[in-house]
């Protein structure tokens, strides 16, 4: 897949080739399998070099890339080995393909076709940057004047690096209705810890952890916070870590990490992880030192974990009592443990947030918390707090008027975004009226085509978007084309020493703009020319290293590259900092029993509850749809519903798959590679068939977005009172063969 030093090189030979490998893919999705004239450099170019920081999988800290420059065109990707994540996955090595993808969106569209619901052409027209800045400006003040500024929302999906700008514009025009991709991805992981701990809880293993717990996250596979970390987890293990994997499928870090792999049934990690506080209190494993002087609702929590003996967490979950019991054992015997949690798959039920709650208990019981070989609350580096350059302090007088502050009152007292998931009740009771869409995809909403019909009833709505995507830009008024990382200078990158800037290896293609200059145009045609550097993206760049306090300039930071432009630190680490500084929760310490969820009105326990269905819960339908569905698992190709247009990705994956076990497969006479309906009480999806060992039996998987079968149509709109996160893997389902 890629050569021995991690680079891949772009021949013509080269180009060609991997096209034809994803040709099936290709053929059947529509795209173009051509070699861009343009990608190619004189023979005997001199080589020059550029920096940047990869955003394929849109994580806080992204991994290094380099790249070579012949005549202007990128020819050529691999690493920097000066960055803190120094060697790329295959994603960011595929971004060269990204530059030059004949399937981008170079110039400003609009439709010309009034909308009219679902299933209408467009009619897209070509349009300039000036008519394009002079609609939007003219289509957010009309609903600003008519219905007041928080009936434009400011919605940002996938990626999330331009959010210091987007936030600044919001607060300028004056809505709070600002949206991020973790209003469905990681922030309902990290309210589970901000309720128990005061903040997050994840940790992977150090050179001092003698047992590390990994529950539900695939990092072998999974973006994040995957390549780096995932080989300092192999090597914990060389040192004598031992590993408890706990997963719904039997993964590749399951097999080559787990001592002990538990596989619980979907929904039901709240019932195990009581039933592994059992065991500790009951044989007086747990930590008495910190629980009786650093915890809150202990007494409560032992009575309650008292109904989940292991023979019961067997009844409920399908793992067996004695593995359950081994697992608490090694838990608690290590001595210094850390944990990670998937920012994503225990939280994506109706009672996602108690359950992951219930998870992190287990460091509170052990007192795994801010010591050697634990979670270490690192103080970072100073020169990065941008609140004032976001407008925080104008946005915090806004919060109280954001959509969906009564639907969901935790998730409204701990994000200052929305949450997004009611974005269909909010357009249909009024509330949004407008929006600018960064980066969405509607095919991330249960029950797609509701969302779909909302959002064409809006009075305006713009696109920014790296292509033209129908089942999201056919109910939107206009489009906007966006730079790749290869073409753009903005943002920079926190590194553990400091800062790390971006350069671009050559100008936009067509008339694209780096999301960053995007913004403060469109913040300037809004009126805002002052707050927005008169459109200057330099100028916005140093006001954002200004408000940080790095001392630093644009150029400092350029010049440093590849390396890091060093900060200091905000101080050194010192064990058990809560000693003096206490926990960030009501009573200042580790809360089993939530004081702000008993204020908001809601369960201070972990309770565990059945996902809203389940062959428990809803007996009846199960005996209809007799397989659990999960949805939106990763692989390490794709993320989300990116690069499927990639054809150095796409070859590994060229169409929709539903994973299985043979079990099931043969229960329905089914075989690899079977096309197959899957359906259940709200709709009907096709899917490939893959027969795997991964799957227990009673539980299928697929993965989300995919335009020809998007899973989203078998996912109900229910969502976790707490978060307000979708039950993506809350479902149910049957399977029959075409």
């Amino acid at each position: 897949m890629t050569t021995p030093n991690s680079t891949i090189n772009l021949s013509r030979r080269a180009f060609v080739g991997a096209a034809a490998l994803g040709a099936a893919a290709l053929a059947s999705g529509g795209l173009e399998t051509v070699a861009p004239e343009q990608a190619f450099a004189a023979e005997d170019a001199g080589e020059t070099y550029v920096y940047t920081s990869c955003p394929m999988c849109n994580q806080s800290v992204f991994c290094g890339l380099k790249g070579t420059v012949q005549n202007g065109k990128l020819v050529r990707v691999e690493g920097n080995d000066q960055h803190s994540k120094p060697k790329p996955c295959l994603k960011g090595l595929t971004s060269l393909q990204n530059v030059y993808d004949p399937n981008r969106l170079l110039y400003p569209l609009k439709r010309t076709n009034p909308k009219k619901g679902l299933g209408e052409d467009p009619q897209w027209e070509r349009i300039s940057w000036d008519e394009a800045l002079s609609t939007i400006a003219t289509e957010l003040n009309k609903a600003k004047e008519t219905y007041g500024a928080p009936s434009v929302t400011f919605h940002s999906g996938d990626p999330k690096e331009h959010l210091p700008v987007f936030c600044r514009v919001a607060a300028l025009f004056g809505t709070p209705n600002v949206s991020w991709g973790g209003a469905q991805c990681a922030f309902a992981e990290m309210l589970a810890g901000i309720l128990d701990f005061g903040g997050r809880t994840g940790s992977l293993p150090n050179a001092d952890t003698k047992v590390h717990l990994q529950w539900g996250s695939n990092i072998a596979w999974s973006m994040y916070p995957q390549p780096t970390a995932y080989k300092g987890m192999l090597d914990a293990k060389k040192a004598g870590c031992k590993y408890i994997v706990i997963d719904t499928r039997l993964t590749p870090t399951a097999v080559q990490l787990a001592d002990i792999y538990l596989q619980p049934r979907p929904g039901s990690d709240g019932a195990l992880a009581l039933a592994m506080g059992n065991v500790i209190v009951e044989e007086d494993l747990y930590d008495h030192d910190f629980v009786e002087n650093w915890t809150e609702g202990f007494d409560e929590y032992k009575e309650y974990v008292k109904e989940f003996t292991p023979e019961k967490a067997e009844e409920i979950t399908w793992v067996k009592a004695d593995d359950i019991r081994a697992a608490a054992r090694m838990w608690a015997e290590g001595g210094q443990g850390t944990m990670w949690v998937s920012p994503h798959s225990t939280t994506h039920h109706s009672n996602g947030v108690q359950s992951t709650r219930a998870i992190h208990q287990l460091l509170g019981l052990m007192g795994y918390w801010d010591r050697e070989g634990c979670n270490k609350l690192a103080p970072g580096i100073t020169g990065t707090d941008d609140s004032s350059f976001q407008l925080k302090d104008v946005a915090k007088e806004l919060l109280d008027q954001r959509a969906g502050v009564e639907r969901w009152p935790v998730w409204s007292a701990t994000s200052t975004y929305y949450q997004n998931n009611g974005l269909l009740e909010y357009i249909d009771d009024g509330l949004i009226h407008a929006g600018v869409f960064l980066g969405t995809n509607l095919m991330n909403f249960a029950q797609t085509t509701q969302i779909q019909e909302a959002v064409s009833t809006l009075d305006f709505a713009v696109g920014i978007d790296i292509h033209l995507n129908p089942w999201t830009h056919d109910y939107m008024d206009m489009v906007l084309p966006t730079a790749v990382c290869w073409e753009r200078v903005a943002p920079f990158q926190t590194q553990p020493t400091g800062l790390i800037g971006s350069q671009a290896a050559m100008d936009p293609a067509g008339e694209a703009r780096e999301d960053w200059q995007i913004l403060l145009d469109i913040g300037c045609a809004l009126g805002f020319e002052e707050e927005c550097f008169n459109g200057d993206l330099k100028a916005c760049m140093q006001a954002y290293l200004d408000a940080g306090g790095s001392g630093a300039t644009v150029d400092d930071v350029q010049n440093a590259l590849p390396g890091v432009y060093p900060l200091p630190s905000a101080g050194e680490w010192s064990p058990k900092q809560y000693e003096q500084k206490g926990f960030g929760t009501p009573s200042g310490k580790m809360e089993f029993k939530s004081g702000l969820l008993e204020k908001l009105g809601f369960e201070g326990l972990a309770k565990y509850e059945e996902p809203h269905v389940s062959p428990v819960a809803t007996p009846d339908l199960f005996e209809q749809y007799p397989l659990i569905l999960t949805t939106g698992n990763r692989v390490p190709w794709y993320v989300h519903s990116k690069y499927r247009h990639t054809p150095w990705l796409n070859q590994f994956m060229p169409e929709p798959i539903v994973n299985m076990s043979h079990e099931d497969a043969e229960a329905r006479g089914l075989e690899e590679g079977d096309m197959v309906r899957i359906f259940n009480q709200l709709g009907e999806v096709q899917f490939k068939v893959h027969v795997t060992n991964m799957m227990h039996p009673g539980n299928v998987e697929i993965l989300h977005g995919w335009e020809q079968a998007n899973s989203c149509l078998l996912i109900d709109r229910v969502f976790d009172p707490i978060s307000g996160f979708p039950t993506f893997k809350d479902a149910l389902c049957e399977i029959e063969k075409i």
